[in-house]
């Protein structure tokens, strides 16, 4: 949000348009197989800590700009698999130092791999209110499904 020119904020007001959810981002633990996302749990960080197999996290429609999610490996033995809805696409890189590009064909996720993956491990993804999502902060190894 830009601040306008000449605010000053021990005297002016400011107004802040549009919502304000997700400030607070709410931490979920969890070792299901499986979840789908909404839009309103936008701003959630999400611990995978299933002990083996993949946790496979879908998102939402990336049509809303702005939604974002965080995932976080929380056992070394699991994989975590994120997947776009049909169409939409990722973008991340390889490695947190800046890596080959992953993009994976339209409607095809990234994964960390129980293979490589080392507990706190992340990938913060955001929408970009049309059909992608891309990464604004990770770290470990991230690859193609």
């Amino acid at each position: 949000m830009a601040i306008p020119n000449g605010f000053n904020p021990t005297v002016d007001a400011l107004t802040v348009i549009g919502a304000t959810t997700g400030i607070k981002k709410t931490a979920v633990v969890t070792t299901s197989d499986t979840d789908t996302l909404t839009a309103q749990e936008s701003g959630s960080v999400i611990i995978a800590t299933k002990s083996s197999a993949t946790q496979t996290f879908t998102l939402p429609s990336a049509a809303t700009g702005g939604v974002i999610f965080t995932f976080v490996c929380g056992h070394a033995s699991g994989e975590i698999l994120i997947n776009p809805i049909a169409g939409q696409t990722i973008q991340t890189k390889a490695t947190g130092d800046g890596g080959a590009l992953v993009a994976p064909a339209a409607g095809t996720g990234i994964k960390n791999t129980a293979a490589t993956n080392v507990i706190g491990d992340h990938v913060t993804l955001v929408s970009n209110g049309v059909t992608g999502w891309y990464t604004i902060g990770q770290s470990g190894i991230w690859a193609s499904q």
